[in-house]
């Protein structure tokens, strides 16, 4: 075995390992990617594909033309029943998985990143406190390769690769529960007539067809390609290929290009996303919208705050010390967000289709408010106003009760993430126990069961 030293080691080859290799090469670090597929499968993925502009725009970002398959004006809300409709402003782009990957892959290799695809990651050395090296084999010949760098970085997906073969110990070795994730089945469907209206890419809420999740239509800009998905809250029995096929594929005449399933963590981050010389991003750091599942635009923040703070650990010392940057400023532009979107998760995955549908029939949420929610976490006093006002014409006090609950514990699990968080890694342990607890409590609260912890 060889063993290569690197400034870096990115293991994962999705958006999130892709942009880390990117902005860590353009802060002059010696990078190497790891990639358990082959090169020309990288980019393939369970995805509705959808991102939203200022995602880009925060990190300096600029995808070509050639992988933007549609511009979205925003995204319509579809009631349980379809009878009603929020249109929910705000720019986005649908992208082409593979060529999104391939093209972030490109810029990764003029730039000199190390790519080793169909590399399998088989083990790790802890020595001294650390992460001394990785041992990868190679998937073509079975050969097998030591490699040691000054930091890692796990971009490895939702079953995390590196993230699970560290010391239990390790806080950064967090177990989930089951439900905090959603099992996903989708689709590239090529149609026989073009959809009416392809500026805006639909959800679509209904318990009965995804519980605890949604399913959606996302097109392309000439309407006769659809992506189509559903997922489905995990470790409830549901299976979403099979809600899929019976309540979806009947309601699209048209040929399936593309099929895919996977996993996609919907809860709030990991708690520290840096532990000695590690980093974790994207899905194996739980950097997910809890609400809508978006990934992509949040996986790239993070790649990019990783990478910054890594070039500068590099310079003083790689440590939790050193990277705790990393956390804090990752916890301000959106992990207290999910934070906050994790506890209104929760209530939303318990909602039935009727509180649903009156939701939607008596317009107590505007789009506008629901872009606020989605963009900035916030359910406003204004949403709960305008509910107590209909709410007192009508027998449904319970629904006023829990949606004030659900703002309450918002407003803390904001306090915890930004005014509470953490200013070192010797306080880490005693933020948990407070996180673990408020959330424990209001998931008692409200009825809502999490599970047991996943067995990886």
């Amino acid at each position: 075995m060889l063993l290569e030293p690197y400034d870096v080691v990115v293991v994962g080859a999705g958006v999130a390992g892709l942009t880390s290799s990117l902005k860590l090469a353009e802060e002059g670090l010696r990078t190497a990617l790891v990639e358990r597929r082959p090169l020309n499968k990288i980019g393939e993925r369970a995805c509705g594909d959808a991102v939203g502009l200022h995602h880009f725009r925060e990190i300096g970002l600029e995808p070509p033309s050639h992988v933007v398959k549609q511009e979205y004006r925003g995204i319509v809300l579809v009631s349980p029943s379809g009878r009603h409709r929020i249109f929910v402003p705000g720019e986005g782009i649908g992208v082409d998985s593979v060529k999104f990957a391939q093209w972030l892959l490109g810029e990764c290799v003029r730039r000199g990143v190390e790519l080793l695809h169909s590399h399998h990651l088989e083990s790790v050395k802890i020595s001294g406190g650390v992460l001394e090296r990785v041992v990868v084999r190679d998937l073509t010949n079975g050969s097998r390769k030591e490699l040691a760098a000054k930091a890692y970085v796990d971009a490895s997906g939702a079953v995390p690769a590196l993230r699970t073969k560290l010391p239990d110990e390790w806080p950064i070795s967090e177990r989930p529960r089951v439900t905090d994730y959603n099992a996903a089945f989708r689709e590239i469907v090529e149609l026989g007539e073009p959809l009416s209206n392809p500026d805006y890419a639909a959800i679509y809420l209904n318990n009965d067809v995804a519980p605890g999740g949604y399913w959606w239509a996302f097109p392309t800009s000439s309407g006769r390609e659809v992506n189509l998905g559903l997922g489905v809250v995990m470790g409830m029995g549901f299976n979403p290929r099979k809600n899929y096929e019976s309540f979806v594929k009947p309601l699209f005449n048209g040929r399936t290009v593309h099929s895919a399933g996977g996993l996609v963590p919907t809860r709030r981050p990991l708690p520290t996303l840096v532990w000695r010389n590690v980093v974790v991003v994207g899905d194996a750091a739980y950097t997910v919208n809890p609400v809508h599942g978006g990934g992509r635009g949040s996986s790239m923040l993070a790649a990019s705050i990783a990478a910054r703070n890594i070039a500068e650990a590099i310079n003083l010392g790689v440590s939790e010390e050193t990277l705790w940057g990393m956390n804090v400023d990752y916890m301000k532009a959106y992990g207290a967000k999910q934070a906050k979107l994790d506890v209104l998760r929760m209530y939303l995955q318990l909602m039935k289709n009727d509180d649903l549908e009156f939701l939607f029939e008596k317009k107590v949420v505007s789009g506008d408010q629901v872009y606020d929610l989605g963009i900035k976490g916030r359910l406003s006093e204004e949403v709960l106003n305008s509910m107590r006002k209909i709410l007192s014409l009508i027998a449904r006090p319970s629904l006023l009760n829990k949606l004030r609950i659900v703002k309450s514990y918002m407003d803390r699990a904001e306090k915890l993430y930004l005014d509470y968080y953490p200013k070192s890694p010797k306080e880490m342990f005693k933020w948990i126990e407070a996180v673990n607890e408020l959330y424990s409590e209001y998931s008692k609260l409200i009825g809502y069961a999490p599970g047991p912890k996943v067995s990886w």
